[in-house]
């Protein structure tokens, strides 16, 4: 009796964390869809300055906001705030940098998201397998998912560096801007990475804890196997998780 129990806590133990490393890797790859889906990876406040045209009213204020794909501008031309939405295929942003998916750091940063989620993916589609299984594959089984999860935080490392790099070689303060808006008298005074960078951030802390989860399981496994008897280590039952 005492032995059957024990064997339906290692069962449930086993199944708990799985689920749970499935549960924190699909979290992963909703923030990562969020991230690319929306347009927030760079923010700036922005001023014009007509000083030299009207004394009274000299500086009006604005922002924009640009993702991997769009943006909006919300300039102040003195008139009021003009909102326009854009696709960076259609609108000019930066002075030095055709900022478009087609340049090579842009489409380096998307690819690297896009295959951040598709191996979150996996990590939950075999996170969820093992908790029905025993599979006997490597990638299938506890080492492929630090396999999977490994590789998908260290994709979202290199997209958060290419960003990173991008802005601030091409994108930084002014240089956020066009040379037409910088004629018209613009400047930035403020500018930074937005929320859609961040959610890559929480995606890779998310990967990073899946690790740590599988290490927790692995523990497990190894005193299953150090405490059973040498004929459960030729025939391992079913709440074993495989190498």
């Amino acid at each position: 009796m005492a032995g059957g129990n024990r064997e339906r806590l290692r069962t449930v133990h086993r199944n708990l964390v799985l689920l749970l490393t499935a549960a924190t890797a699909a979290a992963g790859v909703g923030l990562l869809s969020a991230g690319m889906a929306t347009d927030r990876w760079l923010q700036a406040r922005v001023y014009r300055d007509i000083s030299s045209v009207i004394s009274n009213g000299s500086v009006f204020s604005g922002s924009m906001h640009v993702g991997l794909f769009g943006g909006c501008k919300m300039f102040n031309y003195a008139f009021g705030l003009r909102e326009k939405c854009f696709s960076v295929t259609e609108e000019d942003v930066g002075r030095n940098i055709t900022y478009q998916p087609s340049h090579p750091m842009v489409a380096a940063t998307i690819a690297f998201n896009a295959g951040a989620i598709l191996m979150g993916l996996i990590a939950v589609s075999f996170s969820a397998y093992n908790v029905f299984t025993n599979p006997i594959e490597t990638f299938a089984g506890p080492m492929g998912l630090y396999i999977w999860n490994g590789v998908s935080a260290v994709f979202c490392l290199v997209c958060l560096i290419l960003y990173a790099v991008l802005y601030h070689l091409y994108l930084i303060g002014d240089s956020l801007l066009t040379q037409t808006e910088i004629g018209s008298k613009f400047y930035v005074e403020t500018s930074g990475f937005g929320y859609s960078y961040w959610l890559v951030v929480g995606a890779l802390a998310a990967f990073l804890v899946n690790e740590g989860l599988v290490y927790l399981s692995g523990k497990h496994i190894r005193s299953v196997f150090q405490n059973r008897s040498g004929s459960m280590k030729e025939r391992p039952s079913e709440d074993v998780l495989m190498y």
